[in-house]
């Protein structure tokens, strides 16, 4: 964040300096128009002066006739009553440098002063803004903790009354529809959990990602009916947090088979670290896949891992577990 906030004030500040940089380049060419417009009229006023006194011989910056012309920018004029004579008016360089050089820098100064009062203000007007944002950010955290963790009390509670009704009645098959369902909806709710809360002190492990994918279609059986499955498996070691894992491979692989027409391919490949998960877009699913996938995708990028969506013929998932610089 601190990285970001100097790179948004050192663009303001180079583009503040670029943009004044072209207005100088533009006073800079009027101002040389006007000058040699000045220096002309003086010029000529110390000519008239000396054709009215013949004595007159300049000042400590104008001076008629000089002996040399090096030192000094000269001005020709010719005198009415002899076309063929001109008087030599030298206006000494010091003279023409101090009073650019002054220019310059007054310019330079008040410049420095506007960038500098622009760029505080910018980031009294940044702060301002980020500070808001944050407490908002909190705001929603808190309140999404907070639902999620209601919504967890309510289903371990029903979890634990189906498990007493289970034993009173073992083989009951509503029962038994009625955990997988409450599962699911908690795998389901699971994810937001994983991002809203503070992972600092996240416990990862070194987990074999073949047995994780084995293990989400427990989960899937149902949606998984009467489509062809098609497993190209490796073990892959992953680092990563258990629970985030599983939650990652529920949701993209549960997308895929509920979302597919008839087709679900999924194939590891240690050597690129890829998890590749393609299906049969059937009919509706692009309005139900975005969600998920940009869940897991948030979930993937706490640990530097990357995922890419490729939709042509069918829609494929590349999931990178090589971790990004």
């Amino acid at each position: 964040m601190k990285l970001e906030r100097f790179w948004l004030y050192f663009s303001l500040s180079l583009l503040l300096i670029v943009g004044l940089s072209l207005i100088n380049l533009v006073v800079f060419l009027e101002l040389r128009k006007f000058e040699e417009g000045n220096l002309y009229r003086l010029a000529k006023q110390h000519f008239l002066t000396y054709l009215y006194n013949p004595e007159h011989k300049g000042d400590e910056h104008v001076v008629i006739n000089p002996e040399r012309e090096s030192g000094y920018r000269i001005l020709h004029f010719e005198e009415p009553g002899n076309p063929l004579r001109t008087v030599r008016v030298g206006i000494r360089e010091e003279y023409l440098q101090e009073n650019t050089k002054s220019l310059i820098k007054k310019l330079f100064f008040f410049e420095f002063l506007l960038i500098f009062t622009l760029v505080l203000l910018y980031q009294i007007v940044v702060e301002s803004y980020v500070k808001k944002l944050r407490e908002k950010e909190e705001w929603v955290r808190s309140l999404m903790l907070s639902l999620v963790h209601r919504l967890g009390n309510f289903m371990a509670t029903h979890r634990v009354l189906l498990a007493i009704l289970k034993k009173s009645y073992p083989e009951d098959s509503n029962l038994k529809s009625m955990e997988k369902s409450l599962i699911k909806a908690q795998r389901d709710f699971h994810i937001f959990m994983s991002l809203v809360r503070d992972d600092k002190s996240l416990e990862t492990g070194i987990f074999d990602l073949k047995e994780f994918v084995l293990e989400s279609f427990k989960y899937l059986e149902e949606d998984a009916v009467k489509k062809r499955i098609l497993l190209g498996l490796k073990s892959m070691p992953v680092r990563i947090n258990k629970a985030d894992l599983e939650d990652i491979l529920y949701n993209l692989i549960g997308n895929a088979v509920k979302h597919s027409k008839s087709l679900v391919h999924i194939k590891i490949c240690p050597k690129t670290r890829l998890l590749v998960i393609s299906n049969d877009v059937g009919e509706g699913a692009s309005s139900g896949m975005g969600m998920g996938v940009e869940l897991t995708s948030r979930l993937l990028s706490k640990y530097r891992f990357e995922l890419t969506v490729r939709l042509r013929r069918r829609y494929t998932v590349f999931i990178s577990f090589k971790e990004r610089g």
